[in-house]
């Protein structure tokens, strides 16, 4: 048979990628031999023509970690005619060796080994306009941080240069354009050097301030848009939810038909306990460092807020506070408001509780 002859119709040719920015580490196997591993450019393009004329009509099954490239990788080849999956690297199994003698040709026949197997899933590829609009709501927080970060610069500062401010001037107060002013007229005593810097570093929390101001308008005009104003309205209609949390819970959870349990979407938002049981011994090490960080933040946020104002809500979270910390018994109040939908139907549950929170969305 020649090789233009070649037909692999009815055999899975699995691939690994190892992905870098520079390049990628291809590794290819059918299931009993390892057929191929070689180093090529980052371009999908490159790698169909390869396994297009290598394995004509073969049935592809492609994998690649999750890491800074996001799904424009599966996206093209799934236009492309081929099945790639995401997956977690921590879903990875690796052995103390592997750790120790790390390198990209084991990394990408570690990813044709989990290819092969039924535990091999890809993690959810949201649809490409909400994934825009996530990122929109995640450049939001990224400012928070770094406003915060430049207002605990100047208090630094003034702590290290032994300037104070009146009393009626807190650290934790809003920042006003009254108190930045005061800030700016501040004498440093008598130093030009200290001065300028106080003043850059005004400046530039100043520059965060406004970035950030833009970033709240555009998300406030996405939430306007017909696709979302329906479920940002549900929402808000929850005491302790405003608009940009909304908004948070919403385009990071997508579409919730896509967790089959209650207990898969508590995991997703890591509302769940680390465990450690080994014979008699069990051990609870807290809650999971495995989660979606920004979801959980805003769920933890809205439940300090919802306890305030929901009187039943108030009662349940100071009887969890009898027989534990204050901070594990809000993430049970955040974990209960999971149970007014069913994840199966996208609808809520007959029986809700009083917390109405928060999970309303994608009805």
């Amino acid at each position: 048979m020649t090789k233009n002859q070649l037909d692999f119709s009815g055999i899975i040719i699995y691939c690994g990628i190892d992905v870098h920015k520079i390049s990628w580490r291809v590794n290819i196997q059918d299931g009993e031999f390892e057929l191929e591993d070689f180093t090529q450019s980052p371009d999908p393009e490159v790698l169909n023509k390869h396994l297009n004329r290598r394995y004509p009509n073969a049935t592809f099954k492609i994998g690649y970690e999750a890491g800074f490239c996001g799904f424009s990788i599966q996206r093209a080849l799934r236009n492309l005619g081929k099945d790639c999956l995401v997956i977690n690297a921590a879903d990875i199994p690796t052995s103390d060796k592997e750790k120790r003698q790390k390198q990209d040709k084991i990394d990408a026949r570690k990813l044709c080994h989990h290819l092969q197997t039924r535990k091999a899933k890809s993690v959810y590829v949201p649809d490409m306009g909400m994934e825009h609009v996530r990122t929109l709501v995640r450049t939001r927080e990224r400012l928070v941080n770094t406003q915060t970060r430049c207002k605990n610069r100047i208090w630094h500062l003034l702590h290290f240069s032994g300037l104070s401010l009146p009393e009626a001037c807190e650290e934790g107060r809003y920042w006003s354009k009254r108190f930045v002013n005061h800030l700016l007229k501040m004498d440093c005593g008598g130093s030009p050097s200290l001065k300028q810097s106080l003043e850059l570093y005004i400046k530039e929390h100043l520059h965060t301030r406004e970035l950030l101001h833009q970033a709240i308008m555009a998300i406030r005009e996405t939430c306007k848009m017909d696709a979302h104003a329906e479920s940002i309205r549900i929402l808000r209609t929850i005491p302790g939810i405003g608009e940009v949390n909304a908004a948070v819970i919403l385009f990071e959870l997508q579409d919730i038909r896509r967790f089959k349990r209650f207990d898969h979407l508590c995991s997703y938002a890591g509302l769940i306990p680390e465990t450690s049981d080994s014979g008699d011994t069990k051990r609870t090490r807290g809650i999971t460092n495995r989660r979606n960080h920004h979801l959980r933040v805003a769920l933890v946020e809205s439940s300090w807020s919802v306890v305030r104002k929901d009187p039943a809500l108030l009662m349940k979270y100071k009887n969890y506070c009898k027989r534990m910390e204050k901070n594990k018994a809000i993430i049970r109040i955040a974990k209960r408001s999971y149970r007014c939908l069913n994840p199966k139907t996208g609808t809520l549950m007959a029986q809700k509780p009083k917390l109405y929170c928060l999970i309303l969305i994608i009805l």
